[in-house]
């Protein structure tokens, strides 16, 4: 049932104009912002959060539009990603303006291969299809979805954008063997969805973040590149790719996650309405705040 739905969605946003699908996209998230509770509570926190590291006690009217926009601007991620399938690698080009380009050309030179690492923020499935489009070989470890047919969709859409996809459970012998070939990888580094994290302090919370890229720098030696595609404004991204963690310089896989995590925190808190995390994230802190 919810393949078709998704045909269904996915050819008639495919059809539309972009502003039309994107008004598709913001009204079906809003019906999710007002019947998925448990999600805007998650949302509500995770934004408390972050702002109460900066030193900032927002408002109740704050914190609840700014819960709103987390899944306005996910509906409009939804059908940007849809949409991938229509974009020739000029207009996905055309719709980047890019922050350390210097970085790209490092890559290009570079013969011990490249991770990149980036989060759950802004559009990250259209920066892995901007940096595939510049003729980098790309591999995305990939968390497949629960359903197969969709997974099938999903795997059509990034080979179609010029990645190639590692299944998260292959990962570990996917990166190693794509780094060997000197090509780049690309990995998630907000959620632990293998329960072999590490607890980690992030935005003054413990929490359990995933240590695959920086374990992998250290094994390898291979460069650590951050990258973040942010929304602007004009429905346009910018993407800021940081300059390398180099594992030659920095020694050991504490440090190089400790950088990590800093320039993921500071990332988030620019715009944490484009952090599309719906599920508890601090869980012990989720427990004991009261509801949005």
């Amino acid at each position: 049932m919810i393949y078709w739905l998704y045909r269904a969605l996915a050819f008639l946003i495919r059809l539309l104009p972009l502003k039309l699908a994107y008004w598709i996209g913001l009204r079906i998230c809003d019906l999710f912002y007002f019947l998925n509770r448990r999600g805007a509570r998650a949302v509500h926190e995770h934004i408390r959060i972050i702002f109460a590291h900066q030193g900032i006690i927002p408002s109740r009217q704050i914190l609840a539009g700014c819960t709103r926009k987390t899944f306005q601007a996910f509906g409009k991620y939804l059908a940007d990603f849809i949409r991938f399938r229509k974009l020739t690698e000029q207009e996905v080009r055309d719709s980047i303006s890019i922050q350390g380009l210097e970085n790209i050309e490092r890559i290009r030179q570079e013969k011990r291969g490249a991770i990149f690492l980036t989060a759950h923020y802004g559009n990250w499935e259209l920066g892995g299809s901007f940096i595939a489009s510049l003729g980098i070989p790309l591999n995305a470890v990939v968390r497949p979805v629960s359903s197969p047919s969709l997974e099938r969709i999903f795997h059509y859409f990034r080979k179609q954008r010029g990645l190639k996809v590692i299944p998260l459970a292959h990962a570990g012998v996917g990166v190693i063997k794509a780094l060997k070939r000197g090509e780049a990888v690309a990995l998630v580094g907000d959620r632990d969805f293998t329960g072999n994290g590490r607890p980690q302090t992030f935005f003054g919370h413990e929490v359990s973040l995933p240590r695959g890229a920086a374990w992998f720098a250290h094994r390898t030696g291979a460069p650590l590149y951050l990258g973040f595609v942010t929304r602007a404004p004009d429905d346009t991204f910018i993407l800021r790719i940081h300059p390398p963690i180099d594992p030659n310089e920095v020694r050991t896989e504490e440090e190089i996650q400790e950088r990590v995590i800093a320039i993921m925190q500071d990332t988030i808190a620019r715009d944490p309405t484009q952090w599309f995390i719906f599920d508890p994230f601090w869980t012990h802190e989720f427990a004991a705040a009261p509801s949005a």
